[in-house]
């Protein structure tokens, strides 16, 4: 896939031919503080899907701070070892003044290339091939800069590059777009739950073994493979043959993630970490899962260690619930919402699905 108006063959370089210096190595400090201005990356602040700086809590390191370490425009960084290895970020001038961390590897690309162009080839199936051989170690995985530096890929004439990097820079916009609009849907679902569980009075108060029976979650591994999904306290885990439960429910983690509650419909198997309820009374499955994510499930951790609930203990939680009409408006009104979140959530899918074909072509 090419634009019409370029012609002639691509020619094979290396990341080390794009570069204006040898790839140099991030700042090594052992301790971190906060001073309330600049912002200190590292791995960790670099998104896996988005390639963002998403770190919510600026650092800077103690002592003092080089000015050679301040990521600059058209800078590409390397996660050099752990389990990010390979993962990049290229820097936008909206993360504002950033200092990088000691296992980040950073390439200054040269003006005769694209760095938008450059950085696209570390989002190739070809590139990750590469970094899963390269990062073999018999410890922790791991590429130094001179590995980095000779990773090979294909690259046209500038204006080729061009035009190719503002066509992705296009297509990475309406992403970041479409992911700040589910962030804005989930603002508001969360507004509204506040809004409707407010001014709850009037509410009965129950128990909530009043309301429904909790069941234990058990074993798959004596099921065969088949087509019932079996939830753990992460979200589907995988499909066996047979189920534990049918019909709606509304599962809460007995250990692990906590504070997670799932609506499960149809047929289902959970595993020991992970209660599930039926026999509703007085209160709709639907209701009951939105009433769930207003609860502070960690303020009823019983362990020190991993999150665990009871079934004891939850089953004493006291909630509040309206009549059958009243939940049925409710539900509606917060149904539409997450209709419309897992719509966008689809479109952003698609968007990424067409980038990575883009990248392939």
């Amino acid at each position: 896939m090419r634009f019409p108006e370029f012609k002639g063959e691509w020619k094979e370089t290396t990341l080390g031919k794009c570069v204006i210096q040898p790839l140099d190595y991030g700042m090594n400090v052992a301790a971190i503080t906060y001073d309330g201005e600049n912002k200190y990356i590292r791995i960790t602040d670099i998104d896996e899907q988005s390639s963002q700086y998403i770190s919510d809590s600026p650092v800077s390191p103690a002592g003092q701070l080089l000015d050679k370490y301040i990521v600059e425009e058209n800078d590409i960084l390397f996660a050099r070892t752990g389990a990010s290895t390979g993962k990049t970020y290229l820097y936008k001038k909206k993360d504002g003044k950033l200092y990088f961390a000691g296992f980040l590897i950073r390439a200054k690309i040269k003006t005769e290339c694209n760095s938008t162009f450059i950085f696209a080839q570390t989002k190739t199936v070809r590139y990750y091939k590469w970094v899963r051989f390269m990062s073999i170690r018999s410890g922790q995985p791991g590429i130094n800069s001179q590995e980095y530096a000779s990773y090979r890929f294909l690259i046209p004439q500038k204006e080729e590059q061009d035009k190719i990097a503002k066509f992705l820079s296009l297509l990475d916009s309406r992403i970041e777009a479409q992911i700040k609009i589910i962030e804005d849907l989930k603002k508001l679902k969360s507004s509204l739950l506040d809004l409707l569980f407010q001014n709850n009075s009037k509410w009965s108060t129950y128990c909530i073994s009043d309301v429904l029976t909790i069941g234990n979650g058990r074993d798959y591994k004596h099921l065969k493979e088949g087509n019932i999904p079996v939830y753990g306290t992460g979200g589907y885990m995988l499909s066996v043959n047979d189920y534990l439960y049918e019909g709606e429910s509304v599962c809460i983690g007995r250990k692990g993630t906590i504070d997670m509650p799932m609506f499960l419909t149809g047929k289902f198997w959970t595993v020991d970490t992970l209660f599930y309820t039926y026999n509703f009374r007085n209160i709709l499955p639907r209701f009951c899962y939105y009433l769930f994510t207003t609860i502070n499930w960690s303020r009823y951790n019983e362990a020190s260690g991993v999150p665990s609930l009871s079934k004891t203990t939850i089953e004493k939680i006291k909630v509040s619930v309206p009549s059958l009409n009243e939940q049925e408006r409710i539900c509606s009104i917060l149904d539409s919402v997450n209709i419309k979140i897992n719509i966008e959530i689809s479109i952003l899918a698609k968007f990424k699905t067409q980038k990575s074909y883009l990248l392939r072509q």
